[in-house]
């Protein structure tokens, strides 16, 4: 799991982050640009990050404690060839994978879908193989607004910003209505608005990784959208943001580990309703996982992976 990081004089010294993310067995999401500015522009300590060198520096403190060093970044489209480029360098620089802020406000993405394809084409030539994950606001009627198609064509994963804690306005009921999601009379929970997310992104057929409101200390919210994350089958959850995430987020995550799917090779006698039941899982959730078409073809030897 990660926790996401914006500025470094805002959320707190490189050393504490390190240590307690560490300390909970989590990962580390730092904001590296905005649009074609290094955060050092709005980043007064002096950690920030000034560009490529910098990034290479904070990746190997990072890696060193033990903390994985993801990176993220605001997409305006107004230079798409200057910002993919900084995205890629970023990557070079040591990130694991890099999360692609794609909104519509201002101070975000103002470009054309011709402008995302262009800044998807520039990104993977310059990295093919590194992550690459999309973020958005995961209320359904905003990802209309923005050319989400285009950047899925070239993630690794969507991230919706699932901040159930802010979606339950008037406004946003009534939007939820007409987007057909309807709310239950509990409002807009933290399964209500995973769920409202995830259908709406099931066509893009990539996996999902859900940040949360690290500021909301409700364990019940907590635990329910861990639970729905993963059955949403999302191997990971974030935390926006480390500087506002209680103490208690900090903990159900240490405590929730990511789920691993496993690797069963398949035995004499073996059929996939027998290694579904051993596995505590559903043989169309084995074939949906495996792309196997016929439950009855499987062959000795094979390697089948069973969701966790």
């Amino acid at each position: 799991h990660l926790a996401w990081v914006w500025q470094f004089s805002t959320d707190g010294r490189p050393e504490v982050i390190r240590e307690r993310l560490a300390a909970h067995g989590l990962g580390i999401a730092l904001k590296t640009h905005d649009g074609v500015q290094w955060m050092s522009k709005y980043d007064t300590s002096a950690a920030a990050v000034s560009g490529p060198k910098r990034i290479a520096e904070l990746a190997e403190f990072f890696e060193a404690g033990g903390v994985p060093f993801h990176a993220w970044a605001v997409v305006q489209g107004v230079d798409v060839v200057r910002e993919a480029s900084m995205a890629a360098e970023v990557l070079r620089a040591g990130a694991r994978t890099i999360s692609i802020d794609l909104e519509s406000y201002r101070g975000f993405w103002v470009g054309t879908p011709a402008k995302a394809k262009q800044y998807g084409e520039v990104l993977r030539a310059a990295q093919p193989d590194k992550g690459v994950l999309t973020t958005i606001d995961a209320r359904p009627w905003e990802m209309d607004r923005i050319p989400l198609k285009e950047f899925a064509a070239f993630s690794n994963a969507i991230a919706p910003q699932v901040y159930w804690s802010d979606f339950g306005t008037p406004a946003n009921l009534t939007k939820y209505w007409i987007a057909g999601e309807i709310p239950g009379s509990e409002g807009v929970t933290a399964r209500f608005a995973l769920d409202a997310a995830a259908k709406k992104l099931q066509a893009l057929q990539l996996p999902i990784h859900p940040i949360g409101p690290g500021l909301v200390g409700d364990n019940v919210a907590w635990t329910q959208f861990i639970e729905r994350s993963f059955a949403h089958e999302a191997r990971t959850i974030s935390t926006w943001r480390y500087g506002t995430t209680t103490p208690a987020v900090f903990a159900m995550l240490r405590d929730n580990p990511p789920r691993v799917d496993r690797v069963y090779t398949v035995q004499p006698g073996d059929s996939l309703g027998y290694i579904a039941v051993t596995y505590g899982t559903t043989t169309d959730a084995l074939m949906k996982k495996n792309g196997i078409t016929n439950p009855n073809l499987i062959n000795i030897g094979q390697q089948i992976l069973v969701p966790a």
